[in-house]
């Protein structure tokens, strides 16, 4: 260890630091471990972790037992939410899932679609350097540089990249880290997105870079709670995070950065998989050809995890409603259907910006939708985890940490997903005039506060 990180490691464990009353906060740095429990951070010993970093982070930051996502709690909705301040029927992304039954693997991938104001759109017109690395719903984004979460599950998807992202970038992350490979989800790994954050870092030096990473979340899904890949992957995004703090910390950065690492929600264990467009099928309200790919419909579905929306092709066909209602209203009282709550007509309305969105559908404990419209009703899942159900679940709490310049040391109970866009909006001076959160302005300023000096 250098003489230089010692100093800075006794200035982060003993001294204050009053940097945002002097306006030195310069840049925000938001690490998004997609599906990161609170539990990880909050319990680390309970769950067989090892997880320095956010260890540190926890001793000498800022940090919330839980975080309330938005409805549903689903990634691309979430990290929506985190970029706008305003819940998912303002900035209309609501499902992963575009609400086009037709469309073919169709997820909300182009930033054209948030019809609210973003975090990176402020800083642009600003003046700031942003940089989107693998952020949902940012294709198309106008920022510096940007690394788009994109794919289609072939082999060129790393030619696809290449050509989306902003030009030259994975060009020279290649040249600076030689092992860099982008490959399809699930199998994308997060040192690569790390590869890019840090010759992001080393070269652009951002005002404003967004991270996501994702393994924690595909691992979950995969493997379940507490199995031996999870923990293996979340102490992976620990490490990966590391380099992220290193990397400002060797351009000389941090005393005027603040660090935000968050989730989008939590995880629930499931064990059956529910696909409700299989009984609008039966029913003669959906056609599919046998690959299960839609042809026509008066009612469709669209699913994510613990939430499914059922989609009118006329919103004014009273006999499609009424059959719709006639089919799902009976499922909550049957345990075995897992179809555990439906939001009416009027409570969709409120809550979903889609079109043709006529009632939501939530699962039951233990279950999980599809949008499939083939196969059975309920049957055993391979799915072994699952998010998307309401945020006021504790089960469904995201993560939230902060640290850096003039972030005071603080234990909060509880905040919102909402509030993460004003607070960033607040610390680089940015105007997000339509954000529902509100500026958690405890975390900063006198009093006891984290150290000048990075958490290594």
């Amino acid at each position: 260890m250098t003489v230089r990180r010692v100093l800075l490691l006794c200035l982060f464990l003993g001294a204050p630091l009053s940097g945002l009353a002097q306006g030195r906060v310069e840049h925000v740095v938001v690490v998004s471990i997609d599906g990161l429990r609170p539990a990880y951070y909050l319990e680390p010993d309970r769950h067989g972790l090892q997880v320095p970093m956010l260890r540190r982070l926890v001793a000498a930051g800022a940090f919330a037992v839980g975080m309330q996502s938005v409805f549903p709690t689903l990634t691309y909705p979430a990290h929506t939410s985190l970029v706008t301040g305003v819940p998912p029927r303002r900035h209309g992304i609501f499902l992963n899932e575009a609400p086009d039954p037709e469309l073919r693997f169709g997820l909300r991938w182009y930033a054209e679609d948030i019809r609210a104001r973003t975090l990176y759109q402020a800083a642009e017109e600003k003046g700031l350097r942003t940089a989107l690395v693998f952020w949902p719903v940012s294709l198309g984004a106008r920022a510096d540089a940007v690394f788009p979460e994109f794919w289609r599950g072939d082999r060129d998807d790393p030619k696809l990249l290449r050509a989306l992202s902003t030009p030259g970038l994975v060009r020279g992350v290649e040249e600076r880290f030689p092992d860099f490979w982008f490959d399809t989800p699930p199998n994308t790994q997060d040192k690569d997105l790390a590869h890019v954050a840090v010759y992001l870092i080393q070269t652009l030096r951002p005002h404003l870079l967004l991270l996501h990473m994702i393994q924690v979340d595909h691992v979950h899904h995969d493997f379940g709670l507490g199995s031996p890949e999870a923990r293996q992957a979340v102490e992976n995004a620990d490490a990966q995070l590391g380099r992220i703090v290193r990397a400002v910390e060797e351009t000389g950065l941090w005393e005027r950065t603040v660090l935000f690492v968050v989730s989008d929600h939590g995880f629930a264990a499931v064990e059956r998989i529910v696909r409700p467009a299989v009984l609008l099928r039966r029913a003669g309200l959906l056609s599919a050809d046998e690959h299960g790919w839609v042809t026509g419909w008066k009612a469709a579905t669209v699913c994510g995890g613990g939430t499914c929306e059922v989609l009118l092709e006329d919103p004014t066909d009273g006999a499609a409603q009424k059959e719709v209602l006639e089919i799902f209203s009976p499922l909550p009282h049957d345990p075995a259907s897992g179809v555990g709550r439906i939001y009416s007509p009027e409570e969709t309305a409120a809550l979903s910006p889609d079109p043709g969105a006529f009632i939501i559908l939530e699962a039951a404990p233990g279950f999980h939708f599809s949008s499939a419209r083939e196969g059975e009703v309920v049957e055993p899942s391979k799915t072994r985890a699952s998010h998307g159900y309401n945020p006021e679940r504790p089960d469904q709490y995201a993560s939230f940490l902060v640290a850096g310049a003039g972030v005071r040391h603080k234990r909060l109970e509880k905040v919102s997903l909402l509030d993460i866009a004003p607070t960033i909006a607040f610390l680089l001076g940015l105007e997000l005039p339509g954000a529902e959160g509100r500026v958690l302005r405890e975390l900063f300023g006198s009093g006891r506060q984290a150290r000048s000096g990075a958490p290594h």
